[in-house]
C-alpha cells in the first residue's frame, strides 16, 4: 500500500464515506511518529484543495481524560478552516456517531513558535489572548473506538470547534486558576479549572509546539491552539444545547440539530 493510498483511505475515513477501518488494521504496526506524519500530510493535501490549517488541538491534556480513555500522554491535532462553526448556528450531527463536547481554553498567538524545549513561558511571550471555546468531536463510529494512532492520523478526531469571544488578554489572568462549568439543557454536567490540562493552559501550547518540533515544523503567529478539555467530555445528541461559562472569559454556548 502505498502512500498515497493511505491517505485516500485516511481522507474517506474523515468524510465517513465508507465503513470504519481502523489504521492498525490498515498499516500493521504503524508508529505514533508514522501517524502524525501521516496527519500532516492529510492537512497539506486539504490545504491544497482550498482548506486552510488555523492551529492545532490537543486531547488528553487531563488526568480524568486520560484515565477515562486509557491514555498517558496527550495526543495533537490539527485544527482546518473547515472545522471552525459559528457559534449562532445549529451544528448537524452524523447519524450513528458518538458526539461528544469538551470546554476548553484556546490561545491565540501573536509569535511563532518552535520547540523543542519550549516552557508556558515562551507561549506567555507568544500570546495575543485566550478565548473561551468549545470542541465537538465525532468519538465513535459505529460504536468503534479510535486507536491512538488512527486519532492521530485523523487530526485527533473528526469535528471541530466554536470558539466565543471576546479576546481576553493574559494580563491579570492567572489561566491555572481560570474555571469552567458546562451545562447540557440547563443542567449542570461539570467543571473544572485550567490547572487540570497539564498543570497550566499554556504549557499545553508548549508540549504541542514541542511535539511538532519533531516532525520540523511549528506554530504560526495567528494560529489558534486548543489546550484540551477541562472536565470530562459530555457526550450530546440532536436537540442539545451546550453552555459553558468560564470565571473570567465570558461565555460559549453550542446548539445540536
Amino acid at each position: 500500500m502505498t502512500t498515497d493510498d493511505i491517505l485516500d483511505y485516511l481522507e474517506r475515513q474523515i468524510a465517513l464515506s465508507e465503513p470504519f477501518q481502523d489504521i492498525v488494521e490498515v498499516v500493521p504496526g504503524i508508529s505514533i511518529d508514522d501517524s502524525y506524519r501521516l496527519m500532516l500530510a492529510v492537512a497539506r493535501r486539504k490545504c491544497a484543495k482550498g482548506d486552510r490549517l488555523i492551529g492545532y488541538k490537543a486531547a488528553y491534556t487531563s488526568k480524568a481524560m486520560q484515565q477515562a480513555n486509557g491514555m498517558d500522554e496527550p495526543i495533537v491535532g490539527c485544527l482546518m478552516q473547515s472545522g471552525l462553526a459559528d457559534e449562532s448556528a445549529p451544528i448537524a450531527l452524523k447519524p450513528q456517531i458518538h458526539t461528544i463536547v469538551e470546554p476548553e481554553i484556546a490561545v491565540l498567538l501573536k509569535k511563532d513558535l518552535a520547540g523543542p524545549g519550549l516552557t508556558w513561558l515562551d507561549v506567555a511571550n507568544a500570546t495575543e489572548g485566550v478565548f473561551p471555546a468549545i470542541e465537538y468531536a465525532d468519538w465513535s463510529i459505529g460504536g468503534k473506538t479510535r486507536s491512538r494512532q488512527m486519532g492521530i492520523a485523523t487530526h485527533k478526531s473528526t469535528g471541530g470547534i466554536v470558539v466565543g469571544g471576546p479576546l481576553s488578554s493574559l494580563s491579570g489572568l492567572d489561566l491555572r486558576s481560570e474555571g469552567a462549568a458546562i451545562r447540557l439543557n440547563g443542567q449542570p454536567r461539570g467543571s473544572g479549572t485550567g490547572v487540570e490540562v497539564l498543570g497550566n493552559p499554556l504549557g499545553v501550547v508548549a508540549e504541542i509546539a514541542n511535539v511538532l518540533s519533531r516532525f520540523d515544523t511549528g506554530l504560526a503567529a495567528g494560529m489558534i491552539v486548543m489546550t484540551g478539555s477541562l472536565v470530562q467530555a459530555v457526550p450530546v445528541s440532536a436537540g442539545d444545547a451546550i453552555q459553558v461559562d468560564f470565571t473570567r472569559l465570558g461565555s460559549v454556548n453550542v446548539r445540536f440539530a
